[in-house]
């Protein structure tokens, strides 16, 4: 209200104090314009996530998926994270994720308070995709991190700094 307040004087300025006055006005206007864009760009950080390629990763990522595949262990539940920096993540799903028959579906993330869970499902169509890779950008830190599959809590195999 007071920015429109602000302009209505800009507008109707008393042009009896010469162009001078009415200059300086405007480059208070201009001011408080760039001030304004500049906290508007500022705004409230959102949690993310996307699909991403294993070649559009640094070589910290692929490094860490590199020894999941070439590891000597036993399968386990193919649900792996890499902790990139504080805030960003890097969720790998590989064929060990899904049962027989079965394909990569979709990926949810909800939070609350202090936990961000991610829910992984499957879906009944087969893939031939070997693996799924997403990168997750938090909004904030969190104390907790829970994963489901179709909708049952299950665990990391593998969590990587």
């Amino acid at each position: 209200m007071e920015l429109m307040v602000y302009l209505l004087e800009v507008v109707t300025c008393d042009f009896e104090s010469g162009m001078t006055g009415g200059i300086d006005q405007l480059r208070k206007l201009f001011v408080l314009l760039v001030i304004a864009s500049v906290l508007v760009g500022c705004g409230e950080k959102q949690l993310s996530y996307s699909e991403v390629t294993i070649d559009s990763v640094d070589a910290d990522v692929k490094n860490f998926i590199d020894g999941i595949e070439t590891a000597d262990e036993p399968d386990g539940n193919g649900i792996y994270m890499y902790n990139e920096t504080e805030k960003e993540r890097f969720l790998y799903l590989n064929q060990n994720f899904l049962d027989n028959g079965k394909g990569f579906g979709e990926v949810g993330i909800r939070t609350d308070e202090d936990t961000f869970q991610i829910y992984l499902q499957e879906n009944d169509d087969p893939t031939e995709d070997e693996y799924r890779l997403y990168k997750i950008t938090l909004d904030r830190t969190y104390e907790y991190m829970r994963v489901f599959k179709d909708d049952e809590e299950t665990y990391f195999q593998l969590i990587g700094v």
